[in-house]
């Protein structure tokens, strides 16, 4: 029981106070998990591994109040190097190539990256399976604080974690896309087997693809993927005789009829690999028409993916200016000529004049 008034005032206000500090650390944490949040959505904008480590290290500059300066260290070869002391109040202004570029080189001794906290230094090693790959390291200076508080450190150390998990991450997508090549060039082989004109024009394909992607601002992603489709677009062809394929007389109505069916088979092919179902649609529709009068579904104009659209302009393109079997290759005058001639029928308006302003 209270005694008097005084002390249920001098209560009051300690719990007060406790009350309000409560909040101030509840409020300082939740905009660390926001700032957290974000920076696992930052991650997937890091297009290499160096960039990732920068942005580890802007990131702890917002998190940990006492870092003044830090720096990266670099392990991807002997010897190891130092990028150059970023500050706090340089972040704005930034320009990571310049960080790239002024490093000095040093050997180092595995001691000073088995703490995470080095009297004034805090230090967010990079690892991938215990194989040292970097660090970012924040500094206090001489005359600023004591030390790193306690905070800051498992900061430090969550920081650390998330690292790991996006190198891991980087690695497996790495070994996933190594495979889905592999996949791709070994079903590629296979086509050029069975025809062997397929070989060299599937290739053609594919890098003229992937140049129109990129003249026409797609993304890394689908620049990719369009590239992929150019290799593919062709697969469903093994399942055609050669005779008819090879052959060099004009082909009969059934025989067209048969080679029509190519889409749709390299579809069945490739659709339930989870690799390459994205392809497989892109390699469905490479026959389809602006004007809707293509197969095998008849889509017309936008309904047609663009990465369809794309490699329908650069298949035409190589058929026409490359010997076949049943004609010899036609000029570039020529083939522009028919190009034209199909603007806004077989061909997206736009996509064909990106294509021809940029034909050599």
């Amino acid at each position: 029981m209270y005694n008097n008034y005084n002390e249920i005032s001098a209560e009051t206000e300690l719990n007060s106070f406790n009350l309000r500090n409560y909040f101030l650390q509840e409020a300082e944490l939740n905009s660390n998990i926001e700032s957290i949040f974000q920076l696992f959505e930052k991650t997937q904008e890091a297009e290499t591994e160096i960039d990732f480590f920068y942005l580890i290290l802007t990131e702890a500059f917002k998190l940990i109040p006492e870092a003044e300066y830090g720096q990266i260290v670099i392990n991807y070869q002997d010897p190891a190097y130092f990028l150059k002391k970023v500050y706090r109040q340089e972040l704005l202004s930034f320009d990571i190539a310049s960080f790239q570029k002024n490093y000095s080189s040093f050997y180092f001794g595995d001691i000073i990256f088995k703490s995470q906290r080095l009297n004034k230094k805090l230090i967010i090693n990079f690892k991938l399976d215990n194989q040292f790959l970097g660090a970012a390291i924040l500094y206090i200076p001489a005359k600023k604080y004591k030390g790193f508080s306690n905070q800051s450190v498992k900061i430090g150390a969550f920081l650390e974690k998330i690292a790991s998990s996006y190198l891991i991450s980087k690695r497996y997508q790495r070994l996933q896309e190594k495979l889905k090549q592999e996949i791709i060039l070994s079903l590629s082989n296979l086509l050029a087997i069975h025809d062997q004109y397929t070989k060299g024009h599937n290739q053609k394909v594919a890098e003229l693809s992937r140049e129109l992607a990129e003249l026409t601002g797609l993304n890394k992603n689908q620049i990719q993927q369009a590239y992929w489709t150019g290799i593919l677009h062709d697969i469903g062809k093994t399942l055609i005789p050669a005779s008819i394929l090879n052959k060099k007389a004009p082909l009969t109505k059934k025989e067209f009829s048969e080679i029509k069916k190519h889409p749709e088979w390299a579809y069945q092919t490739l659709k339930d690999s989870a690799e390459l179902k994205d392809i497989a649609s892109y390699v469905l529709y490479h026959h389809e028409k602006w004007d809707g009068s293509g197969y095998p579904d008849q889509l017309a104009g936008n309904e047609i993916p663009i990465i369809s659209q794309i490699v329908s302009i650069a298949d035409a393109w190589d058929a026409m200016t490359s010997n076949r079997s049943y004609r010899k290759a036609l000029s570039h005058k020529e083939a522009i000529k028919r190009l034209k001639n199909n603007r806004g029928k077989q061909f997206s308006p736009l996509l064909l004049d990106v294509f021809l302003d940029n034909i050599s």
